[in-house]
């Protein structure tokens, strides 16, 4: 998926989200028809344009119920932005989906809603997407169900692993050189304190 198909299935969602019944308020008046009904002297008086417009705008795409194909996109939509972790981003994105689908003006919506710029409103969208696009490479549940294989070691490598090397050497036996037998009672404070006993010999011999 690429940013061009993203961008369409936001688009289109927002489309199909004019198209929802708005429940943040109270519903309308259900017992009376508050539509005006032109009689045939109003019609008469028209223009064909307006006539043919009249006739056929039971057919335009916004006074259509949702699709269920349409309803699948606002879903997967809804889904897709639940990739995006900044909630800044998430509103950019979702307000210039809106207007692209025929709603209030992005840059209105940046400078009234936001209080930001046009500009930080387009790198807010395009850093939503960016995340989107993102999620969808790094694909991080592939391959999470496979089965460890039998015939394979499953166990760390090194519990395989046995001392082949056997070297016998007596009790007694100790290194040809004994550079090193000097060292093993070293004391750095006593040879300090050696040191420090010459130095004042010498000093007392000089005086």
């Amino acid at each position: 998926m690429n940013e061009a198909q993203i961008t369409e299935i936001f688009i289109r969602a927002a489309e199909a989200d004019k198209k929802l019944p708005n429940t943040a308020r109270p519903s309308g008046l259900k017992a009376m028809n508050n539509g005006y009904v032109h009689d045939t002297a109003d019609i008469n008086g028209w223009f064909s344009e307006d006539k043919r417009d009249a006739n056929w705008a039971w057919l335009d795409p916004k006074n259509l119920r949702n699709t269920t194909n349409d309803m699948g996109i606002w879903q997967a939509a809804m889904e897709m932005i639940k990739l995006v972790s900044n909630e800044k981003q998430r509103r950019a994105l979702w307000a210039w989906s809106r207007s692209e689908a025929g709603g209030k003006s992005f840059a209105k919506w940046c400078r009234q809603e936001e209080g930001i710029s046009r500009q930080l409103g387009d790198w807010r969208k395009s850093a939503a997407i960016e995340c989107i696009l993102r999620a969808f490479d790094r694909k991080p549940l592939q391959h999470n169900q496979n089965t460890p294989e039998p015939d394979f070691t499953n166990t760390h490598q090194i519990g395989d692993k046995r001392d082949i090397i056997g070297v016998w050497r007596p009790d007694e036996s100790k290194p040809v050189c004994g550079f090193d037998a000097d060292l093993r009672d070293f004391s750095w404070a006593d040879e300090q304190n050696e040191r420090r006993r010459q130095r004042e010999a010498k000093r007392k011999q000089a005086a």
